[in-house]
């Protein structure tokens, strides 16, 4: 409690034709604003200039005049807002002084059935000196039952601390707490800070100890005018946050630590006022509201800078108004805990109110969400658990020893990808509207950086311009967009750093932290005195590792080469005030994570990090922090276009995993949280599966309880190998898991059987591509018959599996040369997905968009080759979409779709058009073959195949036979090990010898035939 902002309230009364003086307490919720009972403003004299003072008896017996700017006053909310007046003298206290940084008040709701200790001070008749009439101060002490007076809508406190008689007994003059009433009720939030959870109503005069009623802090913040006064004078807009777990949550209003440039970007900053997102937030709100009370899971994925954490905090304090239990997970709950640490203490969010949980960073900790989740799913009232994540993976889909419904739930969650907030398809105005407001707000606060010099900030982003592609997709983040115009008004500030034309946003804004850093390390408090490379390497080690201790900061800091012996431990502190930790970890790190990621991965290229000693030195949980920092660092360098610095992180961190040991531990927490697809970072989730399936090997020896994480690691295994071009071993993986998954599931179907079906599933792609097709049938077909009768028990659950799985098999029957069943399949995978797609387009237009391209070669083989045509340009357009906000991970479906628009168009007369869309795809193929030749090179000779086909078209003979010499010599690289493209070999040999004998060339011609005649296909190929 700040004492400083009790006040007093004096009211000139006109009751009854009788003139009173009424008196109040009140507690300063802004500079100027008190907040108060609304009873003790009852019968004002209305021909009294100042009917109402305010008084801070603090700091002298002044009165200041102030007005009524809100009052209510019913059957559940007794409270005011008077502010005080203007031009009077009138100081705020001490801890008003700084609105900017500091949230002047929080907000707290109780939500549990336990009583809870509060306390409120004010100025009770029992506290009025009987020398002088003055008014002294009392501290109320004790506890808000919730089971009590909550149909009446208010709290009721009970106290037994012993207190004194009235001064005065005259009777009708009220009782011995009269004048407390509109006291701040307060409470603890085990941090050092308080929660302003009531306002003090009435005395009830209990026959035994003190019993007094409040006004909730939650009926206030209810109403839209109470709010929108609060935020008015304070600059903050009040929201509701739970009491008692508030050791587990963030707060809902945070202190901006606006030491440096880079802070202003963070999401809980909130410097660029939240715009926008309306059809998000409805969609979040129904879901929230509407449907089963049930326990519901949803994850939000997106890139760094998306608007994810945004986006969440709004929708918490939104509900948070509507009487919902909002937070968000602390960050410092980790998997990996401090030894000393004890487990978090989730009955503390029991609570029979709609309860709404955000976990950001849900992908790296996979195991505390279980935990929470265990204890979530037992509620029997209305739950909604919000998972924010880069991107969708073994993190969520993987069972890591959950409950039986903890797996379902986390299975079964939809999974929404949050698309661009501008994107490129709104109107230009819009993204330069939204530079201009960024520009704007950003302004106003850095005012507030301690190393800035003064200068007029308004007027320069007001006369700022935007950069002249703000058209780019790059600025589909919002992060980016708003990085840009930071940057802009630094650069155009009086402190510019030289960045040349071109340089990334991120690398200009480092430059400026830059100066941070080198201040705050020779400030006195640390003296550092060390080179500016050796001060960014130990901020890079910071955003590499974290630390949870002091011990932990010192082993990874050691290590910088730069760094001398005696410097460790001031160095290590340095970190920790720099950027400093939520909760109890030692250290924090720089923000937002985009611009942490970008400066470890440069700071890495640039050789002033010895990574085989950095993950030596770390513990288990840094190492996987470390790992997916750069692998995330990886994918946003070339989703931007820096193919060669992802190239060069990739490989650094391959070497130094070459020669250091990892737990099994970290390899695990990194499998989990690395996002799937993304064949960035292919080789590296390849290189951890290999090693968590030789692990689980060893420990499912002798101990069937660990055959589950075997199977499951094999799986995925096979896919991360297929992905690598390694088809042979993927065949083998994938045969293991199913086989290990079928025993178990014969001892135990419902727990087993729905990873069966995804593991034949993977089994019959496989099989497939090692030419085994009679078998991949079979497979798939079983997959189908297994998923559609889970799906007839659990629709939500268990259709997006069915679909997928239908898509599968109507390849696999058109292999077969069952083209009417294998349309009707795809038909229906199309029907589902575009039905599911209706209601969650961003969840459900990648797989969508994958069977309207096989629909398209359905189609196209019935003949009916304009419905062919309409799915494969459908498909085109949502890949097209897709893979300009995620090259990395959308990139090669693209190719896949334009190299069969390609052969639709030709069909369709459009051979124009049509050689433009294969030109397309095999340069995207290309480029990833390049890459990794294994995985793409078979996919560049179809794409090479099906150019040259569309150039014969066209009458260019020379280059299509420069196009069949290339694929074939591709085909004949691989055949071996990916016996599936026989087919297409012979189809593409057929090609080149009518080629040749269009040229004029007619024994090569008859060469190729003889060949194709002396090695026939086989059986399973022939149709």
């Amino acid at each position: 409690m700040e004492f400083d902002r009790r006040v007093q309230i004096r009211v000139d009364r006109l009751e009854r034709g009788q003139r009173k003086k009424g008196f109040g307490s009140g507690y300063l919720v802004g500079p100027r604003l008190v907040l108060t009972a609304a009873h003790v403003l009852d019968h004002m004299a209305p021909d009294t200039d100042s009917p109402v003072t305010v008084s801070l008896p603090d700091t002298g017996e002044g009165e200041f005049p102030a007005v009524v700017r809100w009052l209510r006053k019913d059957a559940t909310v007794d409270a005011a807002l008077i502010e005080v007046a203007d031009g009077h003298g009138w100081q705020a206290p001490q801890s008003l002084g700084d609105m900017l940084t500091r949230p002047p008040q929080r907000y707290g709701l109780i939500i549990g059935a336990r009583p809870h200790p509060v306390t409120a001070s004010g100025f009770p008749r029992l506290q009025k000196d009987t020398t002088d009439g003055r008014r002294l101060d009392e501290q109320f002490a004790g506890r808000i039952a919730p089971g009590t007076g909550s149909l009446a809508g208010r709290y009721e406190l009970t106290g037994t601390t012993p207190t004194p008689g009235a001064a005065t007994d005259t009777p009708g003059s009220g009782t011995r707490w009269s004048g407390m009433s509109g006291a701040a009720v307060l409470t603890d939030d085990d941090y050092g800070s308080d929660l302003l959870c009531g306002v003090m109503r009435r005395d009830r005069q209990a026959d035994d100890g003190t019993r007094l009623t409040a006004t909730p802090a939650a009926r206030l913040l209810d109403d839209d005018a109470f709010r929108a006064l609060i935020t008015e004078h304070t600059g903050w807009e009040p929201v509701l946050e739970p009491v008692e777990p508030a050791v587990l949550l963030t707060p809902a209003a945070v202190d901006r630590n606006l030491r440096s440039p880079a802070a202003l970007l963070r999401a809980d900053a909130e410097a660029v006022a939240f715009h926008g997102r309306e059809s998000e937030l409805a969609d979040l709100h129904a879901w929230c509201e509407n449907g089963p009370p049930a326990i519901q899971v949803r994850v939000l994925t997106g890139p760094g800078g998306q608007g994810k954490t945004r986006l969440a905090r709004r929708l918490t304090d939104t509900l948070g108004w509507r009487g919902w239990v909002t937070g968000h997970l602390s960050p410092d709950l980790t998997d990996d805990p401090t030894p000393d640490a004890a487990p978090p203490d989730f009955t503390t969010l029991t609570t029979s109110l709609p309860l709404l949980l955000v976990v950001d960073y849900a992908e790296t900790r996979p195991r505390l969400l279980r935990r929470l989740l265990t204890h979530l799913h037992r509620s029997r009232h209305r739950v909604r658990v919000l998972l924010l994540a880069r991107s969708d993976g073994q993190w969520r889909t993987g069972s890591l020893q959950a409950v039986a419904n903890v797996r379902d739930l986390l299975e079964e969650a939809p999974v929404i990808p949050l698309a661009p907030l501008i994107p490129t398809s709104q109107a230009a105005h819009d993204r330069h509207d939204a530079f201009y407001r960024a520009a704007h707000d950003l302004s106003l606060l850095l005012p507030l950086l301690p190393n800035l010099p003064a200068h007029e900030w308004t007027s320069l982003a007001g006369a700022l311009r935007p950069p002249a592609d703000l058209h780019d997709h790059r600025y589909d983040n919002v992060l980016t967009l708003q990085m840009t115009a930071l940057v802009g008004l630094l650069q155009h500030g009086p402190r510019p750093v030289d960045a040349a034309p071109g340089t990334p946003p991120e690398r200009t804004l480092l430059k400026h932290e830059d100066r941070f850093w080198e201040a705050s390390a020779n400030s006195p408090a640390y003296k550092l005195d060390l080179p500016a490379p050796t001060l960014a390497a130990a901020v890079a080690v910071a955003a590499l590792c974290g630390a949870a201790t002091k011990d932990e900061a010192l082993r990874v800091i050691t290590t910088l080469p730069g760094l001398p012996a005696h410097q460790t431990a001031p160095a290590a502190a340095w970190l920790a005030s720099l950027y400093p930790a939520d909760g109890d970890r030692y250290w924090g790190s720089l923000q937002p994570d985009r611009i942490a990621e970008y400066h470890a991965s440069h700071t890495l290229t640039e050789g002033d990090i010895l990574l085989p000693a950095l993950l030596g030195a770390a513990t288990p949980g840094q190492q996987a922090q470390l790992i997916t920092v750069l692998a995330r660092a990886a994918i946003a360098h070339y989703n931007t276009g820096r193919t060669t610095v992802s190239e060069q992180v990739l490989h650094t961190l391959d070497v130094a995993l070459d020669t250091t040991p990892l737990t099994y531990q970290s390899v695990r927490t990194a499998a989990d949280a690395l996002p799937y697809p993304s064949r960035v970072i292919a080789p590296l989730a390849l290189r951890l599966t290999i090693v968590l399936a030789h692990t689980h090997r060893q420990l499912a020896v002798g101990n069937p309880a660990s055959e589950g994480d075997l199977a499951r690691s094999l799986s995925n295994l096979g896919v991360r190998l297929a992905e690598a071009g390694r088809r042979g071993e993927a065949l083998t993986a994938a045969e293991e898991a199913v086989e290990i998954y079928r025993r178990l599931a014969a001892g135990n179907p419902a727990a087993h059987e729905p990873d069966l079906a995804a593991s034949l599933s993977n089994l019959g792609v496989q099989l497939a591509a090692a030419g085994r097709r009679g078998e991949a049938l079979t497979a798939a077909e079983e997959a189908v018959e297994i998923r559609r009768r889970l799906a007839a028990g659990n629709q939500a659950a268990y259709e997006p599996d069915l679909a997928r799985s239908l898509s599968n098999l109507g390849v696999r029957l058109a292999e077969a040369g069952r083209r009417g069943e294998a349309l009707t399949a795809e038909q229906e995978a199309v029907e589902i997905y575009r039905r599911l797609a209706a209601g969650n387009q961003a969840a459900y237009e990648p797989a969508l968009a994958a069977s309207l391209s096989n629909l398209g070669n359905r189609l196209a083989a019935a003949g009916r080759r304009g419905e062919a045509l309409i799915a494969a340009e459908e498909a085109v357009e949502i890949r097209r979409r897709l893979a300009a906000g995620n090259q990395a991970a959308y990139e090669p479906a693209l190719a896949t779709s334009l190299s069969n628009l390609g052969v639709r168009l030709a069909e369709a007369g459009r051979r124009g058009e049509a050689l433009t869309a294969a030109e397309e795809s095999v340069e995207i193929y290309r480029r990833l073959a390049a890459g990794n030749p294994a995985a793409h090179e078979p996919d560049l000779a179809t794409s090479l195949s099906v150019f040259a086909m569309l150039l014969a078209a066209e009458g260019d003979l020379s280059v299509a036979l420069r196009a069949t010499g290339e694929a074939v010599e591709l085909y004949h690289s691989h055949v071996v090990t990916a016996p599936s493209i026989v087919p297409r070999l012979h189809a593409l040999l057929g090609l080149q010898a009518d080629l040749l004998e269009g040229l004029g060339r007619e024994a090569e011609a008859e060469a190729v035939r003889r060949w194709l005649r002396g090695n026939s296909l086989p059986s399973d190929f022939q149709n």
